[in-house]
């Protein structure tokens, strides 16, 4: 008598990367994407390059790696402010008509998707070490997606030269700096890291 055989096949490599407890924080991000678009139609370059870098975080918040250290209450409330204060500028007003302010957005948004893709599982919201990072972008500034993030911004303060812009902004730029000082206390081995990177966003700066 034979018996027959089951063969299990593995899951996918990109389903064995699935976190479950990364689809809520996934989900939210999801709605950031909706609320991006949520502009007149043709959409912008800006706006467009936007929605494909969130899509980006979206991939990489499904598949980012487990923790092995995890920040606290406060450096939630941190993130989650410094994540969701520029939902509040209007992207409506955006346009690809104004010259300068559209080159420094798409330069902007050109090296965050390459610092985005560096980091690639490592990326988090809360700070977190997934692991450190040191080649590609971080090998000249220590937080490269802050950077060209901040580019970005600036570009859409050219703009949207408005009063409303620029206390969202600053207090944005203002709350990026509180994750960084709190990401650099939580990281394995960070100290060793920032004695051969010395700059935190902008070369002989800071």
């Amino acid at each position: 008598m034979t018996t027959a055989t089951t063969t299990v096949r593995p899951p996918s490599r990109f389903l064995a990367l699935l976190k479950p407890g990364n689809l809520l924080p996934a989900s939210v991000w999801l709605f950031m994407i909706f609320m991006g678009l949520n502009t007149p139609f043709p959409p912008s370059l800006p706006v467009i390059g936007l929605v494909l870098i969130n899509s980006v975080v979206l991939l990489f918040l499904v598949i980012r790696r487990d923790p092995a250290r995890l920040g606290g209450k406060m450096d939630l409330a941190i993130a989650l402010a410094g994540t969701f204060m520029v939902t509040f500028l209007d992207k409506r007003s955006l346009d690809d008509t104004k010259l300068v302010p559209t080159i420094i957005q798409l330069v902007g948004l050109l090296g965050w998707a390459y610092a985005l893709s560096t980091l690639g599982r490592s990326f988090g919201l809360v700070a977190a070490d997934r692991g450190l990072v040191k080649h590609g972008p971080y090998r000249l500034v220590r937080h490269p997606i802050y950077a060209f993030e901040i580019v970005f911004f600036l570009g859409y303060l050219a703009a949207v030269p408005t009063p409303r812009s620029a206390v969202i902004i600053g207090v944005w730029v203002a709350l990026q700096c509180l994750r960084i000082f709190r990401e650099e206390r939580i990281i394995d081995g960070y100290s060793a890291y920032a004695q051969n990177v010395r700059w935190r966003l902008i070369p002989f700066v800071w």
